[in-house]
């Protein structure tokens, strides 16, 4: 029997990069839990665990991945909610941080965003250090976090 890899959390669940890190992770064993936002609080449980599925918010792409129904859970998750990621983090040995706001409609300035993206990470951060069993952190995002600015230019 293979032993066993530990739980990990994946911020930002929803996202393509991290849609293809959870599918790996999941082929190599580990138990994952993905944090998504924009949930009411009506579809999750007392866990925080989503356990219903609005047609408008389908997540069937990650609950169909192989080895899925036994070892992913998606959790809420909002940079903007303090402690929203807690109870995904609590147990982890690894967070990969890939959940980032985003303003693709250039709606907000540069400085809102960012402060928005410091204080969400910082609040990830502390729920790993209340876990006492993280060891791992890895924070990245992908190039759309960087391409869009508040002109509308590329």
């Amino acid at each position: 029997m293979e032993e066993e890899k530990g739980t990990v959390c994946v911020t930002g669940g929803e996202g393509f990069v991290a849609s293809w890190l959870i599918k790996n992770l999941l082929q190599h064993g580990y138990y994952v839990r993905a944090t998504v936002r924009c949930r009411s609080s009506a579809d999750d449980n007392d866990e925080g665990i989503i356990t219903t599925e609005k047609k408008e918010d389908d997540l069937s792409y990650l609950r169909k991945l192989e080895g899925a129904s036994e070892r992913l859970k998606i959790f809420h998750g909002e940079l903007e909610e303090l402690g929203s990621y807690d109870k995904a983090i609590e147990g982890c040995v690894g967070v990969f941080h890939l959940a980032h706001p985003m303003d693709v409609n250039g709606e907000e300035d540069q400085e809102k965003v960012t402060k928005r993206a410091m204080e969400g990470t910082l609040g990830i951060l502390k729920a790993c250090l209340q876990s006492k069993t993280v060891r791992r952190f890895v924070y990245t995002s992908s190039a759309v976090a960087v391409v869009f600015n508040n002109n509308g230019n590329n």
